[in-house]
C-alpha cells in the first residue's frame, strides 16, 4: 500500500506539542516528501520504501525499510536501508544481511553521470560532501575500486586503496593498478600517489612515483608522451612523442616526432577535421631522415616525404561537392619507411590523387567539374599530373519528345567539353620509324624539382575536346530495337606541328607552331539488337523442371571518312628518307598531343556480337520452383572493316562468366581469337619465324584461328555458419580506442562518449595498423583464388598462373589465427606471405604478425592492456629485414 502524507515543516511554535506525540509513528508502504528546512536542506527530498517509513519525531529521524530510494536534486540513492536525520542534515545508507549472511540492497548512490555502488554510505545535506565505504564505479573504460571514499562539496573525491580495472566486462579481474591514495577531479583529471601494476593479482615492476590521467568531457590539447625502445640498425629511439592540439571543435591536430641515437628522425603532422551535414577529411604530412651506420651491409642515407589528405562531403541538397583524396611522396619512400607495418603499402607500385570540385548549375541540363590528377608509380619512376582539367556537360535534351511518332519522340543530343594540361616528367620521342634532326631518340626522364619546373611545364601537353551526340531510337517489327546515332568531335590546341625533311642529314626536322589550331571530325552508326528466347521442358524429370536460352543478337554498321585527306589539312606528306625515289608517309600535325590526332584511313564496318544465358528452373519442396542460372553471360563480338585494305575481320573477343554452389564460386574466362592464317618461313639462316598473312585461318585449314590471349580464374568465400548468422563482435576494434577519454555533449563530430569523440578516434586510427582489426566472433573464413593468363605472339608465348588464398581461422573463442598468401607456378616460388596470431586475454591481447621471407621478412609481437587509458603499458618485441642480415 502507497499513499501520499501531507508536508512535513519544521515549526518552532509548535515543537512542544510535537514532543507530547508518541515516539514511534509507523506508516507502512509509503512515499513521500520533506519540503525546504533550516540548516541546509536546498530542496526537497523525495524518498520511498516499499516496507515501511517509520518517523521518529522527538529525534527528528526517518527510517526507510525495504528497497529504500531517495531523490534529492540530481541526487539519487536507492538502499536497503536509509536514515534521515533532519537534526545533522544528513542519511545514511546500508545494506542488510539475511539468514545466509548474503547482503541484499547495498546502497547505490548516483550523482548526475556517476554512479557508486558502496557498502555503506553517509551524506550531509548542508555541507554536500560524503563518507562511503567499499565503493566501486565506472570510470572511463574501467572500474574504480576503494575501501574508503571522501567526496567533496565540489564533487571532487579522495580514494583510499583504490584500484583501477580497465575491464570493463569484468570489476573483478585480476588486473589492476593499485594506489595507496587516488584523487578524482571530475571532467579534469584522476591524480594518483605511487602505483603498481597487478597481473593475476600479482604485482609487477610496472609502475610509477605518481600517476595523471586526463578526464575531461572533451578533447583537450596537451602532450602526447613518446614510446622508447632499441633498435639495432638505427639504434635507441623515442617515438610518436609530441602536442595534441583539439583547436575548436571543427579540428584537432597531432604533431609527433621520433629520434634514433644514431641520427635518425622523422615528423610527423596529423590533422582530422569535420564540420556536420557539410564535409569531414584527414591530412597527412611526414617527412623522414634514416641513417644507418657504415657497417650496415645495407646502408641508408635518405631523405624521404609523404603527403596523403582526403576530403569528403556530406552533400544534403547543395548544387555542387568538393572531394578530395591525395597520396603523393618521393618513389622511395614506402621501401625506406622502417616504421611501417602496412604490408599492402610495401607492395603497392602505384599511388593516384585525385582533387576534384564538381556542381550542377540549377534549373538548367548543365554540369561541371574542375579537378585535378595525379599518378605516381614508385618502381618506374614516372609521375603523371593532370592539372587543371574541366569538364562541362549538357544532360541528354529530347526536343521532339512530345511528338506521336517514336522516331521523333525518342530524338536527343547531348554534349560534352573537356579540357586538360597533363604533365609529366617522362618525354617520349614517339615511335617514328625514321631519323629525327632535331629531337631525342631516347625516353628521357626529367628530374621533379622546383629547378626543373620550367623543363615540366614545356614538357607538358595540354588541349580541349567537344563531342556532340545526336541519336534516336525505335522498334520495328515490334521485336527489333533500331538506334541510328551521328557523332562530332573537335579538337582544340595551342600549338601545332609543321614537318621538314633535310636531305643532307636524311632526317625530318619537326618545328612546333604555336597559335590555336582545331579539328573536326564525325562518324555515324546504325545498329540493330533483339533478344531470343528459346526453352527446353523436362516434364519427366523430378529435379528439373526446363532450361531457357536467353540469346541478345546485335549488329551495328559505322562509317569513319579518312580524315588525312588533304582537304582537311589534319596530316602532312613528309618525305622520310633518301631510299631510291624516296619514302613518303602521312605525318599528323597533332602526333601525342592530349587528346591525339584525327583518325587515319576511311572506315566502314559493321560490329557483329551475340550474348547467351542460361538459366534452369529446380522442382524443390515448395510450389514455386527455383531459378538457377547456369551460365550469367556467354558473349561473342567483333567486326568487319569494309574498307581496309587486308585483314577486314578483327579479332575475335570471347567473354564467359557464371557462379557456382549457390553463388560460392565465381568463375571468369574470356580468349582473343585471331582469325587470320599464319605461315612459317625460314630465312637463309635456317631460322623459322611465324608470318601473320591477309588469307582466314578456316580456308587455309588452321580451324576457326589461333587463341592469342585467354584468362581464366576461379574465386570462392567461405566461412562458418556463426558468420553467416552474424553476431556480435567481441574483438578488438581500434573505434574502442582513444586518445583522450570522457563522456560529453554532442558536438560538430558527432557524440562524445566513453570511447571519445568521432575526430579522436578518427585521429588515433593514425597510431594503429589499418589491418590489425580481427573478428573473433567468426570462427574461421577463408578467400581462395586462381589466375591463369595466356598470350600468345609469333616469336614469343607466356604464361601465368597463380592461386592466392587469405582469411582466419577460430581455433578457440578466444585464438585467432589470420593468414595472406600465395604461389607463382611461374616462377616456383611463393608470394608475399603473412601469418597473424591473436589471443583475447580478456584485459589483455596479444598480437603477433609474421611475414618468413621475401623482401619485407619481418616479425612483431605486442602484448597490451585493451584499455586506451593504459595502452601504453605494453610489451613488444618487433624485428625486420632493417634491423639486420642474420636470421630470425
Amino acid at each position: 500500500m502507497a499513499q501520499t502524507s501531507p508536508i512535513l515543516q519544521e515549526d518552532r511554535q509548535n515543537r512542544a506539542d510535537l514532543n507530547s506525540i508518541n515516539e514511534n509513528d509507523t506508516i507502512p508502504g509509503q512515499s513521500d516528501s520533506l519540503q525546504v528546512v533550516v540548516n541546509g536542506i536546498q530542496t526537497t527530498i523525495k524518498y520511498y520504501a516499499a516496507d515501511s517509513i517509520i518517523t521518529k519525531l522527538l529525534t527528528n529521524q526517518t527510517y526507510l525499510y525495504g528497497k529504500a530510494r531517495i531523490e534529492y536534486g540530481d541526487i539519487n540513492l536507492a538502499a536497503e536501508r536509509i536514515v534521515i536525520d533532519r537534526n545533522k542534515n544528513e542519511l545514511t545508507a546500508t545494506g542488510v544481511q539475511d539468514s545466509t549472511g548474503t547482503w541484499l540492497g547495498r546502497p547505490v548512490f548516483k550523482d548526475g553521470a556517476d554512479i557508486f555502488d558502496t557498502e555503506e554510505i553517509r551524506y550531509n545535506f548542508e555541507t554536500q560532501k560524503a563518507y562511503i565505504k567499499g565503493v566501486a564505479t565506472q570510470q572511463q573504460e574501467g572500474f574504480l575500486r576503494g575501501s574508503v571514499v571522501k567526496r567533496e562539496a565540489d564533487e571532487s573525491a579522495y580514494i583510499k586503496d583504490g584500484k583501477y580495472i580497465p575491464c570493463p566486462d569484468d570489476p573483478d579481474a585480476g588486473t589492476y593498478i593499485k594506489a595507496k591514495k587516488i584523487k578524482i577531479n571530475p571532467g579534469k583529471n584522476v591524480i594518483t600517489g605511487p602505483f603498481l601494476l597487478y597481473v593475476g593479482n600479482i604485482p609487477t615492476p610496472l609502475g610509477l612515483p605518481f600517476g595523471y590521467f586526463p578526464d575531461t568531457q572533451e578533447a583537450t590539447s596537451g602532450i602526447l608522451f613518446p614510446k622508447y625502445g632499441d633498435e639495432r640498425r638505427r639504434g635507441l629511439f623515442l617515438k610518436e612523442g609530441g602536442y595534441y592540439f583539439a583547436w575548436n571543435d571543427y579540428i584537432h591536430t597531432a604533431a609527433t616526432a621520433d629520434v634514433y641515437s644514431k641520427g635518425s628522425w622523422a615528423t610527423t603532422i596529423r590533422s582530422v577535421y569535420r564540420k556536420r551535414y557539410s564535409y569531414g577529411g584527414q591530412f597527412n604530412v611526414t617527412y623522414n631522415k634514416n641513417i644507418t651506420p657504415e657497417y650496415d651491409p645495407d646502408r641508408l642515407n635518405s631523405r624521404d616525404f609523404w603527403v596523403s589528405w582526403s576530403h569528403t562531403p556530406e552533400s544534403r541538397g547543395r548544387n555542387s561537392r568538393f572531394s578530395a583524396s591525395v597520396n603523393a611522396g618521393t618513389s622511395t619512400y614506402n621501401q625506406n619507411n622502417l616504421n611501417t607495418t602496412n604490408l599492402s603499402n610495401n607492395v603497392r607500385s602505384e599511388f593516384r590523387s585525385n582533387i576534384q570540385y564538381s556542381g550542377s548549375i540549377p534549373r538548367s541540363p548543365f554540369s561541371y567539374s574542375f579537378s585535378a590528377r595525379h599518378n605516381q608509380n614508385v618502381q618506374t619512376g614516372v609521375i603523371d599530373v593532370a592539372l587543371p582539367e574541366m569538364s562541362l556537360n549538357m544532360n541528354r535534351i529530347y526536343p521532339f519528345k512530345n511528338a506521336e511518332a517514336d522516331i521523333l519522340n525518342r530524338v536527343n543530343f547531348d554534349w560534352r567539353f573537356n579540357a586538360s594540361n597533363q604533365i609529366t616528367n617522362i618525354v617520349r620521342p614517339g615511335s617514328a620509324g625514321f631519323n629525327i634532326a632535331n629531337r631525342a631518340t631516347e625516353i628521357d626522364t626529367i628530374t621533379v624539382g622546383f629547378d626543373t619546373l620550367g623543363e615540366l611545364l614545356d614538357n607538358a601537353k595540354n588541349g580541349a575536346r567537344h563531342n556532340v551526340g545526336l541519336s534516336t531510337s525505335f522498334t520495328l517489327l515490334e521485336h527489333f530495337n533500331f538506334s541510328p546515332s551521328f557523332q562530332i568531335e573537335e579538337l582544340w590546341y595551342l600549338q601545332e606541328l609543321d614537318y621538314e625533311f633535310l636531305e643532307e642529314e636524311n632526317a625530318v626536322k619537326i618545328d612546333t607552331i604555336n597559335g590555336f589550331s582545331r579539328a573536326m571530325t564525325y562518324s555515324a552508326s546504325l545498329g540493330l539488337s533483339t533478344q531470343i528466347y528459346g526453352k527446353f521442358n523436362f516434364p519427366k524429370s523430378r529435379k528439373v523442371e526446363a532450361i531457357r536460352h536467353i540469346m541478345s543478337p546485335n549488329i551495328s554498321f559505322s562509317y569513319r571518312p579518312d580524315f588525312s585527306d588533304p582537304k582537311y589539312g589534319f596530316y602532312q606528306e613528309v618525305q622520310t628518307d633518301t631510299t631510291g625515289n624516296g619514302t613518303y608517309r602521312l605525318l599528323s600535325k597533332y602526333d601525342g598531343f592530349r587528346f591525339g590526332s584525327p583518325s587515319l584511313g576511311e572506315s566502314a564496318s559493321i560490329g557483329f556480337g551475340v550474348s547467351n544465358k542460361f538459366e534452369m528452373k529446380v522442382k524443390n519442396d515448395t510450389a514455386k520452383a527455383e531459378k538457377v542460372a547456369l551460365l550469367e553471360s556467354l558473349n561473342f563480338q567483333g567486326s568487319y572493316n569494309f574498307l581496309a585494305d587486308s585483314f577486314n575481320l578483327s579479332p575475335i573477343a570471347i567473354t564467359a562468366r557464371t557462379t557456382l554452389f549457390n553463388r560460392k564460386l565465381s568463375i571468369n574466362a574470356g580468349a582473343t581469337l585471331d582469325p587470320y592464317t599464319y605461315l612459317t618461313q625460314v630465312s637463309e639462316t635456317g631460322v623459322e619465324t611465324l608470318r601473320r598473312v591477309d588469307a582466314l585461318a578456316i580456308r587455309s585449314g588452321q580451324g576457326l584461328g589461333r587463341i592469342t590471349s585467354a584468362r581464366f580464374s576461379l574465386s570462392t568465400s567461405l566461412n562458418s555458419k556463426a558468420a553467416n548468422s552474424g553476431g556480435n563482435n567481441q574483438g578488438f576494434s581500434r573505434e574502442n580506442a582513444s586518445m583522450i577519454g570522457g563522456m560529453g555533449d554532442e558536438n560538430e563530430f558527432g557524440t562524445i562518449n566513453n570511447g571519445g569523440s568521432d575526430i579522436v578516434r578518427q585521429m588515433e586510427q593514425y597510431f594503429y595498423d589499418e589491418n590489425s582489426y580481427v573478428d573473433i566472433s567468426v570462427p574461421w573464413n577463408i578467400r581462395l583464388s586462381m589466375d591463369y593468363s595466356y598470350r600468345w605472339t609469333p616469336t614469343n608465348t607466356t604464361t601465368r598462373k597463380s592461386i592466392k588464398a587469405n582469411g582466419q581461422i577460430g581455433l578457440t573463442p578466444k585464438w585467432q589465427v589470420t593468414y595472406n598468401t600465395g604461389y607463382d607456378f611461374d616462377a616456383k616460388d611463393f608470394t608475399t606471405t603473412s601469418v597473424g596470431l591473436y589471443r583475447d586475454l580478456g584485459c589483455w591481447e596479444m598480437r603477433a604478425n609474421w611475414i618468413p621471407f621475401g623482401a619485407f621478412t619481418s616479425y612483431t609481437i605486442d602484448i597490451q592492456i585493451k584499455s586506451s587509458v593504459l595502452k601504453d603499458l605494453k610489451i613488444s618485441r618487433r624485428r625486420s629485414q632493417f634491423d639486420n642480415n642474420r636470421g630470425f
